[in-house]
């Protein structure tokens, strides 16, 4: 009989939970003691109040954006050579010089498309512009965050949580009087910013700001300034941007001029009906450009350069290091250079560009592939990429992946090929062939269940009977915006592993089970089974990327289900069941710096007449380290791989609470680092397993991720163990 006890004694741990929750999180968000209003909190309230009506006053704007930069190497070593591209480090440890052209345009709320018109100069700060420079410019000043919704500007409503302001100065400028505010945060976080910024009086408007950051590995300042007549009061005239990267005993430092030139500005109607809601929001992002026109005309330059060269960038720019062509002259320097960067190719991942194909590598010895997890130990993996669009915006993926688990000696490995036939309706058909996990059959386990009903431990049966490879073909595509029909088949083969001799010794002592068991883990097992689902997401927001259909962002919940049947005697199957298996999954925020995610799911197999395995695809070990980012759903930590498969049904809830550094804001040293902190909370009932529960915390930044989790049964401490994975190269 399933003992089922557990469950009444759920509403304890809610509980407890909860007050874990109020305890801990509480105090970083708790409201400071009411005083008398000071000049600088009645600025700040003038400036909140006026913050929506003021960032919904610019409706639209295209401009034309000059940026001149230079990169300095104030410091290098042996190791500067082997840097990895995402440092933005030239190679050659020399200064270099870069010049481009921009043409951005802007859509309420903030939405920004860019296109590159020309570019001069070197290739590593055009990919520092592509990637850095341009994440701190597209942001409308008014809107709560920047990169990417990483970084809280202190002007917002409610950032006063996070901020310390003070007054400390006001001048008169132009029959202005513009009060400037120093901002320090509470607690030291890589999503806060310090310096200041100043504020125009009578309108309450943001006219300059001065804040300085970190960014990964780098140091960032931006400077913005902003007129004081007209719509020049809301869009940014000049910004000029710095980083300075030390690392190693490496030191660099970058500094990049922005100059605007609006060529349209539209201004926003209050009083005009809002217009219907259109999801297509194409027009409104970063656009990318394959292909970089780069202009060496310098009388192109002289007409359209917003600021004038100094001696030192002429220099650069002529120089032989500013160009990315190479002469056939410098072959022979250019071929010892290639060989000099197979080190580097062997620890970092390698990426090539070939018209339109793109291939890519992680690296030989990449330190960044290896993570850590409880039941496998150490894990290392590879993964290669080639892809390939063609004109027609079609596209095909090869991507190869392999790894190896230490503790468990397991190579696990997959070799998807994707084919994207319509890009505009998520057309896509996929093949893999793979092994999954080491497994058993599920008849075995009803015949160890009916000879020892009271007394079967899981943990003492060694129950990898089974490899397990899978062929897999599938298809999917968009019925409507936001719905996608799925379907396909897969092919499984169930390989023994061991013989009856090779059984565990508890089940060898139970009479009557040897025939019974050595024909069940002996023979071979093949499995056929079609597979139809359906994936729907309501008020689903996209964009166009040319012609291919991304998802964006959505206020509702996305509902998935899935249904799959084995059929016997075809192709040499001999299952005969049906599973359905359905979730349902949100990420809702919850203030400027906090969000809340959820998980459900569940499945059952059906009609289970004939022998069968109980593989399900929504729940299942995964032997990798999840990234930062990877979704919460189906995760649990510290389950051992055998309860995956004990049962035909189970239900499964995640929950994951994220913060700003809180638990660690004592330390000052290591929570400066800190991106994000979290707390989760699993729980899985499997007629196996009536209740298991996992609460956990982790920490993570653009490095990688940690997690401590800890392990219940029936609300009784079970296990403790940690997860590790890297950030960096993904």
């Amino acid at each position: 009989m399933v003992d089922v006890s557990g469950i009444y004694s759920y509403k304890y741990l809610y509980k407890s939970l909860f007050l874990l929750l109020f305890f801990c999180i509480f105090p970083v968000f708790q409201t400071e003691a009411k005083e008398p209003l000071n000049k600088t909190d009645s600025i700040l309230m003038k400036v909140f109040a006026g913050q929506d009506y003021y960032g919904k006053y610019i409706s639209e704007f295209d401009a034309d954006i000059y940026i001149k930069g230079n990169s300095d190497v104030k410091k290098k070593n042996i190791l500067y050579r082997y840097a990895p591209d995402f440092l933005y480090l030239d190679k050659k440890g020399k200064n270099t010089y870069v010049e481009m052209i921009l043409n951005v345009h802007f859509k309420q709320p903030n939405y920004f498309s860019n296109r590159i018109v020309a570019v001069n100069g070197a290739k590593i700060n055009i990919m520092d512009i592509q990637e850095r420079v341009i994440q701190l410019l597209n942001n409308n000043t008014y809107n709560p965050k920047i990169v990417a919704g990483q970084i809280l500007l202190p002007w917002t409503q409610g950032a006063t949580k996070y901020y310390r302001y003070e007054l400390v100065s006001q001048t008169d400028t132009l029959n202005h009087t513009l009060y400037q505010i120093k901002v320090t945060p509470k607690i030291r976080s890589l999503q806060l910013v310090s310096g200041t910024f100043s504020i125009v009086d009578k309108q309450w408007t943001i006219f300059s700001y001065n804040l300085k950051g970190k960014w990964e590995f780098s140091k960032f300042e931006i400077s913005t300034e902003f007129g004081l007549r007209g719509s020049d009061i809301l869009i940014p005239l000049k910004t000029d941007i710095y980083f300075r990267t030390q690392l190693l005993g490496n030191e660099t430092n970058s500094h990049y001029s922005v100059r605007f030139e609006y060529t349209s500005v539209q201004k926003r109607n209050f009083e005009q009906e809002p217009a219907a809601i259109n999801y297509d929001l194409s027009n409104y992002f970063k656009s990318s450009s394959d292909s970089i026109p780069f202009i060496k005309d310098e009388g192109f330059w002289k007409k359209y350069r917003k600021i004038s060269l100094t001696p030192e960038e002429k220099t650069h720019l002529m120089s032989s290091d500013s160009t990315v062509m190479v002469s056939k002259k410098d072959s022979t320097s250019h071929f010892w250079t290639k060989l000099k960067n197979i080190p580097k190719g062997i620890v970092t991942p390698s990426r090539f560009d070939y018209n339109d194909s793109k291939m890519s590598y992680s690296g030989l010895l990449n330190p960044f592939k290896l993570g850590y997890s409880k039941w496998d130990g150490p894990v290392y993996w590879q993964q290669f990429r080639l892809f390939r669009r063609y004109e027609t915006e079609q596209e095909i993926q090869f991507e190869p992946n392999a790894g190896f688990l230490f503790r468990r000696k397991q190579v696990y490995f997959n070799t998807p090929v994707y084919w994207l036939f319509q890009p505009r309706r998520f057309g896509e058909i996929d093949f893999n062939f793979g092994n999954r996990n080491q497994t058993y059959n599920s008849k075995f386990i009803d015949l160890v269940t009916e000879e020892m009903p009271d007394s079967i431990r899981f943990e003492d049966l060694n129950l990898d009977y089974f490899r397990r490879f899978r062929m897999s073909l599938e298809g999917k595509y968009e019925i409507s915006n936001g719905l996608i029909f799925r379907g396909g088949a897969y092919y499984d083969w169930y390989i023994p592993i061991r013989k009856g001799n090779e059984i565990s010794p508890i089940l060898r002592s139970g009479s009557g089970m040897d025939e019974g068991i050595n024909n069940l883990i002996n023979n071979n097992y093949k499995v056929f089974s079609p597979m139809i689902g359906l994936t729907w997401t309501p008020h689903q927001y996209y964009r166009f990327d040319g012609k291919r259909k991304e998802y964006l962002n959505s206020r509702f919940p996305t509902f998935s289900v899935e249904y799959v049947w084995g059929v016997n005697k075809f192709l040499g199957s001999n299952s005969n069941y049906s599973k359905v298996e359905a979730d349902i999954q949100q990420k809702i925020p919850t203030g400027l710096m906090t969000s809340f995610q959820y998980y459900i799911g569940m499945g059952r197999f059906l009609n289970t007449q004939s022998v069968y395995f109980a593989n399900f695809d929504y729940f299942q070990r995964h032997n990798f380290p999840q990234s930062w980012n990877d979704p919460i759903g189906g995760v649990f930590h510290l389950l051992a791989g055998e309860w995956y498969d004990a049962s035909n049904s189970y239900i499964q809830a995640h929950f994951m609470y994220e913060f700003p550094s809180t638990f660690l804001r004592w330390f000052r040293g290591v929570s400066k680092d800190i991106l994000k902190e979290r707390l989760y909370a699993s729980q899985l009932y499997t007629l196996a397993r009536p209740s298991y529960t996992e609460l956990g915390y982790g920490v993570g930044n653009f490095i990688g991720n940690v997690g401590v989790f800890v392990s219940f049964s029936h609300l009784k401490y079970e296990s403790v163990g940690v997860k590790f994975a890297f950030e960096l190269g993904k």
